[in-house]
């Protein structure tokens, strides 16, 4: 696309001379060669300072909300950059021809979106969501990034309030969207679980008429749900109740039976991930592909190679009877109990940091989280933060709670050390982003000769 068309597209007037461009970047250390440079005024930093930087890293123009002089590099001026920055992926994703697929819920986003994507690239070009690319900047930065080789797209999409998801989901234009599940996460925005799924539910405010809604059956309000796509074609999977897509003769928390009704067909399947969740997270993947037209060959493949992402229910070694598995990359409660329902054998710690946006219950939540642990057998609870301190409480006998990193860490490392029982010891590492509960996955991870 030229930049004479993009200003157009953006409402925008382009200073400087016409160009073709690919791509963009809202952040001077990501730029690459040929792509725009999208500024604006942030809390902290005002991108416009740094145009020169984006033009040496190979920049080909900037979008801005006031023309900068001074500046060598083509601009384009615009009222608002970030809505420029819609209108331009928008109208980019208009253009490409190929299956585009939208996933959003309030667990499992990033492993589903692995799913699906480990699935059609068995024998397509794919492009999928990176990192946390999945709000109102990252989604349209990715659509940005579809060009002719990619046949199949597949992008995640987050949101904290009401109408988040209903505006990326009109700038994505799903073929086959995907709503995964609702809970209790960013409740401090929604206000309550049932404005969480109503905010989730608005993805399909984005399909095509010929496109397909995959619902989970499993969730409580999948009836809402059904009412919202009763238009368009749709298909559901569940494992409790019935559904387009099922998992039977559950194995353990990774093996079992996939049976895909419209494809009239079933299959063993033994997943690397742990979690009676993530089984639930394959149907969905499962079902999505279906719908994009993949064999179940096809399907069993792609989910059966795809390994744990870091950060979620990954398993570590740290010493011949102790394992770590670090679920550190965020927290709510529902992928809580997920996690402490992955760990059923052994003695089993929790590591748990605070988790955050929870609104006005989010003591009430916590103190019911501690209790749901030592329900679930765990032994012993490491807790940081203060509102994990009502987590204690739930508990009870066998929790503690540590002021900060250091102190809980040193805890527990000797604790790690002197643990010399036979019976394997798992430790569940939790707790939101801001918790930093890594911390405890790099250090416990470099004492393995300790």
């Amino acid at each position: 696309m030229k930049l004479s068309e993009a200003a157009k597209i953006m409402k925008g007037e382009l200073k400087g001379p016409d160009a073709y461009f690919f791509g963009a970047a809202s952040d001077t250390r990501k730029i690459k060669p040929g792509e725009l440079f999208f500024a604006w005024k942030g809390e902290r930093f005002d991108a416009h300072d740094y145009l020169e930087s984006a033009e040496l890293k190979g920049a080909i123009c900037a979008v801005v909300e006031r023309f900068i002089p001074s500046a060598q590099i083509a601009q384009i001026v615009v009222k608002d950059s970030q809505k420029a920055l819609g209108l331009i992926a928008k109208e980019w994703r208009k253009k490409w021809k190929g299956t585009m697929i939208a996933l959003t819920g309030s667990n499992g986003k990033t492993t589903l979106k692995e799913m699906v994507t480990s699935i059609l690239s068995v024998n397509h070009e794919v492009l999928a969501t990176e990192g946390n690319y999945n709000n109102h900047v990252g989604c349209p930065l990715m659509l940005l990034r579809l060009n002719k080789h990619h046949t199949h797209a597949v992008i995640e999409m987050g949101a904290s309030h009401p109408k988040e998801i209903e505006y990326l989901t009109k700038i994505v234009q799903p073929d086959i969207a995907i709503l995964n599940n609702a809970g209790a996460c960013h409740l401090e925005g929604f206000g309550s679980i049932e404005g969480v799924a109503k905010a989730k539910s608005e993805i399909f405010l984005g399909l095509s008429e010929s496109g397909t809604a995959i619902i989970n059956a499993d969730d409580q309000f999948v009836d809402e749900w059904k009412r919202c796509v009763i238009d368009f074609k749709s298909y559901t999977f569940g494992i409790d109740h019935a559904a387009d897509v099922m998992a039977s003769d559950i194995v353990g928390n990774n093996q079992f039976t996939l049976a895909i009704k419209p494809q009239n067909s079933s299959v063993k399947i033994t997943l690397q991930l742990l979690g009676r969740h993530n089984i639930l997270n394959a149907l969905a993947a499962s079902a999505a592909t279906t719908a994009a037209g993949e064999s179940m060959e096809t399907i069993k493949k792609g989910l059966e190679s795809l390994a744990p992402v870091k950060g979620r229910l990954q398993v570590v070694k740290i010493k011949d009877n102790v394992q770590l598995i670090n679920d550190a990359y965020n927290a709510n409660p529902n992928s809580l109990k997920a996690g402490i329902d992955a760990c059923s054998a052994g003695n089993r710690w929790l590591v748990l940091g605070d988790m955050r946006e929870l609104g006005t219950d989010e003591v009430k939540i916590h103190n019911e989280c501690g209790a749901y642990a030592k329900n679930a057998g765990f032994s012993e609870l490491f807790a940081l933060g203060e509102l994990t301190k009502h987590a204690v409480i739930g508990f009870g006998e066998g929790a503690e709670s540590y002021a900060d990193h250091e102190a809980l860490l040193s805890v527990l490392s000797a604790k790690i050390e002197a643990y010399d029982e036979p019976m394997l010891l798992t430790i569940l590492l939790k707790g939101s982003n801001s918790m930093n509960m890594q911390y405890f996955y790099e250090a416990l991870v470099k004492c393995e000769d300790c």
